[in-house]
């Protein structure tokens, strides 16, 4: 069988971003047999069941010491039986980000580009298993929205506040407003090492496994998140969204046009007003509609 392998050491949200781009070559290359190597980070479990993507390697080396020391010895120490010359495609973010207009289209777009692969679709390839969904079920019993308050590439402003931070006391009133006027659930969500808010209107479930928050995403009545992967962790599962979207980070990276239930306010999050952000959870979760909560 034909073989390919696709390197990627990427964060989470540009991890997401390489998925229509192996999509494209599996629709072209049925007879392929497809290995992604990433690196052995907790977010890459996004891949498990892609089913674009015939084996995942998820690599120690990667993991500590990134793209320095990737060649071919390296690739022949993989649990891979490399028999033949085989295609290898490597995701690099920092190749995507060269050209000035690859600040005008988006990440997938540029993945695309570098590779020579075209594509026909920026939205990121997620599956979710029953399984998932069932244990995404059992955190709530009700409508609920997800927060999103933290991302790992945002520069810090005199204040301390990070570029695409919304302030801590508009998050607390947007909480309140959903339990008290709403009656719905509120849930934080993040990685084991964010950290945590602790506001009583708020539930704190960090640190859980990346498809259980894609399935926690994909049922919700309303995310609200910063840029952030997990807000292309929501067009992964075209979860209905509220995009508190920084003016530090083109426009063009903001969604893939498929999403159809997202609304990105593009705004220096400082100026953002609570009222603002409330309408558009509104409009987006359909407030005063029977049915608020995915099955």
């Amino acid at each position: 069988m034909k073989r390919v392998f696709f390197l990627g050491c990427n964060a989470l949200g540009d991890t997401l971003c390489t998925t229509p781009v192996v999509r494209a070559f599996r629709k072209g290359h049925p007879d392929f047999a497809v290995t992604y190597v990433v690196h052995n980070a907790t977010y890459c479990r996004v891949l498990d069941g892609n089913p674009d993507i015939d084996l995942v390697i998820y690599n120690e080396h990667l993991w500590l010491h990134g793209d320095s020391g990737v060649s071919e010895e390296w690739m022949r120490s993989l649990p891979l039986c490399i028999e033949e010359a085989a295609p290898v495609y490597h995701f690099d973010m920092t190749g995507v980000c060269r050209r000035a207009e690859s600040f005008r289209e988006h990440i997938a777009t540029g993945f695309s580009r570098l590779l020579g692969i075209p594509i026909d679709t920026v939205r990121p390839v997620v599956h979710t298993t029953p399984e998932e969904r069932r244990l995404a079920r059992s955190f709530t019993h009700g409508p609920y929205v997800v927060f999103s308050m933290h991302s790992h590439a945002n520069p810090v402003l005199r204040d301390g506040l990070g570029a695409k931070d919304w302030q801590p006391e508009k998050w607390i009133r947007l909480a309140q407003h959903i339990r008290t006027e709403w009656g719905w659930d509120v849930i934080a969500v993040g990685a084991e090492g964010d950290p945590q808010r602790p506001w009583p209107s708020v539930r704190n479930l960090y640190g859980l496994p990346i498809k259980i928050v894609a399935a926690l995403l994909e049922r919700a009545s309303c995310v609200v998140t910063l840029e952030n992967g997990l807000a292309h962790l929501c067009a992964g599962v075209n979860a209905r969204t509220v995009v508190l979207y920084s003016r530090i980070v083109p426009l063009e990276w903001a969604y893939p046009r498929e999403s159809t239930g997202a609304e990105v306010i593009y705004e220096d999050p400082r100026i953002i007003p609570c009222d603002r952000v409330i309408a558009a959870v509104e409009n987006i979760a359909g407030v005063g509609c029977p049915s608020v909560v995915r099955e």
